[in-house]
């Protein structure tokens, strides 16, 4: 009986052994999970950028619309709406392992600066907490208010820099492609954010045309936050472009006296020729 027992438990112990053997093969083999690809270095200071943003999504047209950003090549934002996030995790899930930018653009839609701070609070929460989980922990960090409708209490509220736009397209109210697409071309200038929204079939189809025009024209596609890379945003903070940054004023004369002709200089004789005015002043 003692041998019996021995031998019965010098093959369990084999056993167990033999699992956790296969178990640290398929730990190590295991492959690691994905990261997104890191925000890219771009000086749009001195490169013609544009940004391509999206709101309302994700949706049925999301996944068409992210195979020709992949094509092409092209990153862009994505402001989502939370209770949209449900039905297509893995869109957003698609959108951050992309490379592409994910924005809070609140729970249903509704004008914040028409509710409680409370109410407004749990717009945004509740959005964030819906997209960590479909993307896989990432939680954005710009926020897109609903109608670009927001005041000092609502962008104090949401702690988060306000993206709005400098292009319009007004694809929901049109509903049409070659509105979307000549409008999407000729708008935007260098340090510029459009407005589409990929919930709208219409305005999905538009973006292949609109890519190629806009590369016509020499533009760079970058992420809202690549586009303002060099920029310190501020919650709380309203941004529709990049502006150029401010030139030094030139440095004053301090010769003494000052040369003839500086605007610090001595007035040009009344005598002889009359200086000659400038075409269409």
């Amino acid at each position: 009986m003692l041998v019996s027992g021995c031998g019965h438990a010098e093959k369990k112990q084999a056993r167990t052994a033999g699992h956790q053997l296969a178990a640290g093969k398929k730990a190590r083999t295991a492959p690691r999970p994905q990261q997104p690809p890191a925000q890219r270095k771009i000086n749009c200071d001195q490169v013609k950028c544009v940004a391509l943003t999206f709101d309302d999504g994700p949706g049925p047209y999301t996944d068409g619309l992210l195979d020709v950003l992949k094509k092409e090549g092209v990153r862009a934002t994505f402001f989502l709406i939370g209770q949209n996030v449900h039905g297509f995790p893995a869109a957003v899930r698609r959108e951050v392992m992309e490379g592409h930018e994910i924005g809070d653009h609140s729970w249903n839609h509704p004008q914040l600066t028409a509710m409680s701070l409370p109410a407004v609070k749990a717009q945004i929460q509740r959005t964030q907490d819906a997209i960590a989980k479909a993307s896989g922990g990432i939680k954005p960090t710009i926020m897109r208010p609903p109608y670009g409708a927001t005041n000092k209490r609502v962008g104090q509220t949401i702690g988060m820099p306000l993206i709005l736009w400098s292009v319009d397209t007004e694809d929901w109210r049109y509903l049409n492609t070659a509105r979307d697409t000549r409008v999407g071309i000729k708008e935007p200038q260098a340090g510029g954010i459009i407005l589409f929204h990929d919930i709208h079939k219409p305005s999905v189809k538009a973006i292949p045309a609109v890519i190629e025009g806009l590369k016509k024209r020499g533009f760079t596609f970058v992420t809202v936050s690549e586009l303002f890379e060099n920029r310190q945003l501020k919650p709380g903070q309203t941004y529709s472009e990049l502006m150029p940054r401010k030139t030094a004023s030139p440095a004053p004369v301090t010769a003494s006296p000052p040369p003839s002709g500086s605007p610090a200089g001595p007035a040009p004789s009344r005598s002889g020729a009359r200086p000659q005015q400038a075409e269409g002043h």
